[in-house]
């Protein structure tokens, strides 16, 4: 059925869709900003993938120790694969399914994803780029390749774009939690790039970064820039009515980024955040030009 159709959603599922959109609501105000401008059925959709991915995310941060951890991803691939085969577990597993079905979402994407997080469960350390963008394709490509097939789009290069503009605000998001990361033993930015800057881990976490600590984040940043712009390219292989939805949120994390880069240092002081009115005049502008390719 072509996912312009509007289909019956059986109230087990639609009863899950909503409790994703308001833990999606609740739990991630930047990503609830870009879904809120999708047509009803793929907001929904995507708010249901989120959905899984946070589940999985926090298993890993919330556990006791890793072993805890690793029960309960091994729980969720259970449940994963017990939805996949139509024995969801609730009405938000049914949501799931639902949203995978409707949108020919390969189940092996929704797996990288919780291969991704589990990577988490062992000693944080990549050697260099390629290591790093492995695991950014993993735990955020994955999840753009997944909101690509609800966007509507497909080829190849909208796949490689999808999957740019996941390494972006997976990188950006490391820039941002750069210390709370390294608080928790976990060193996300290259390991030969961190000695090239002199930069000792150990005292970012510490609060006390070095010199070197801010060249490095304007190399990362000026890295993610490069993603973001590749990223952009996703925008003419989707329908206008879905277009909106990236480049909000590419707006905002891409605002992100430029904050940061204004000042690294302050990501050390606290977590950096851009206003409502900041959010929305990044997100229109970036709306705009997405609609005009």
């Amino acid at each position: 059925m072509s996912n312009s159709v509007v289909m019956s959603v059986p109230d087990r599922v639609a009863a899950g869709y909503a409790a994703c959109e308001r833990m999606t609501r609740d739990a991630a105000a930047n990503f609830a900003l870009g879904i809120r401008l999708l047509p009803a059925d793929r907001r929904r959709a995507l708010s249901a993938v989120y959905w899984f991915a946070n589940l999985a995310d926090d298993t890993v941060d919330e556990a006791t120790d890793p072993d805890a951890a690793r029960t309960g991803l091994a729980q969720i691939r259970r449940r994963l694969d017990d939805a996949l085969s139509g024995l969801p577990a609730d009405a938000r597993w049914a949501a799931l399914d639902h949203a995978a079905r409707r949108y020919a979402v390969p189940p092996q994407l929704l797996r990288s994803i919780l291969d991704g997080v589990g990577r988490d469960l062992e000693p944080v350390g990549f050697p260099d780029w390629p290591s790093l963008e492995a695991y950014c394709w993993e735990v955020a490509s994955a999840v753009g390749l997944v909101s690509l097939r609800i966007f509507g789009g497909a080829g190849e290069e909208a796949e490689r774009a999808a999957e740019r503009m996941g390494q972006a605000l997976q990188l950006t998001n490391i820039l941002r939690d750069v210390r709370e990361d390294g608080e928790r033993g976990r060193w996300y930015l290259p390991l030969d790039e961190t000695r090239r800057f002199g930069v000792d881990p150990a005292r970012v976490a510490a609060g006390e970064p070095g010199a070197g600590f801010v060249p490095l984040v304007l190399h990362q940043a000026e890295r993610a820039r490069a993603l973001y712009d590749d990223g952009a390219r996703l925008y003419p292989h989707l329908p206008r009515s879905t277009r909106a939805c990236p480049a909000a949120l590419a707006a905002v994390y891409r605002g992100l980024l430029e904050r940061i880069a204004s000042d690294p240092l302050q990501v050390l002081r606290g977590r950096v955040a851009l206003g409502a009115p900041r959010k929305i005049a990044r997100a229109l502008g970036e709306t705009a030009r997405a609609l005009a390719v």
